[in-house]
């Protein structure tokens, strides 16, 4: 059994495409879906920005 203290969080997204895991272990974060890498966190998926992020002005 692996030491779990010792595992890097991954993102587990899957890639229907690909049919295959994300597995990417950069900034990865705890969503409700489970855990996300930037690319692959619902608003992402969704085409939305991330909350917080700045938003241009309108003219």
């Amino acid at each position: 059994m692996p030491d779990e203290a010792n595992t890097v969080p991954v993102c587990a997204h899957w890639i229907g495409a690909e049919q295959r895991h994300c597995h990417s272990p950069d900034h990865v974060r705890a969503y409700l879906t489970g855990l996300c890498c930037p690319l692959h966190t619902p608003n992402a998926l969704r085409g939305l920005p991330e909350p917080g992020t700045p938003r241009k002005a309108s003219p």
